[in-house]
């Protein structure tokens, strides 16, 4: 188990904060943004969505990015209304392209070493030919018995 995951496992069993790493519904998303741009601390906006204050941050942030993706001129005022920085912005970008770059890394790596387990799609795609071999065995063997009593 991963740090990552260990973590979130103590997350998950610590009651406030019982949501961590879980789908975040429209509603929560919009109790955040409210009281976030009425000026509620992150700690307490925490609490009552019973996440980690990291992740709360972090969702003001994909949030804000979201809003500004086409036009990032208003970022400034954005992080302003929603009590983030544009540096808290900037770490976000340059820690998501670095988790993109390693996963992107570690892809090639497996694939430059011919990993000897396949994907889950490839692995897939093998039980679906199995199968498909072995619906065909079973069609020869009738076909060949119809054959030999057509012939006898």
């Amino acid at each position: 188990m991963s740090t990552f995951q260990k973590k979130l496992q103590n997350d998950r069993n610590n009651e406030k904060t019982s949501n961590a790493g879980l789908k975040w519904e429209p509603d929560d998303d919009r109790y955040l943004l409210d009281n976030a741009k009425q000026g509620v601390k992150i700690q307490d906006i925490a609490l009552a969505l019973k996440r980690t204050e990291g992740s709360i941050k972090t969702r003001i942030i994909i949030n804000i990015l979201g809003m500004t993706s086409s036009d990032k001129s208003n970022l400034p005022k954005l992080c302003q209304e929603y009590g983030v920085t544009t540096d808290d912005i900037a770490v976000y970008e340059e820690k998501k392209a670095q988790r993109e770059e390693k996963r992107y890394t570690r892809s090639n790596y497996h694939y430059d070493k011919k990993n000897s387990f396949p994907s889950n799609d490839t692995a897939e795609i093998l039980e679906g030919l199995s199968h498909l071999n072995n619906k065909m065995d079973t069609l020869l063997e009738k076909f060949n018995d119809l054959s030999r009593k057509v012939n006898k």
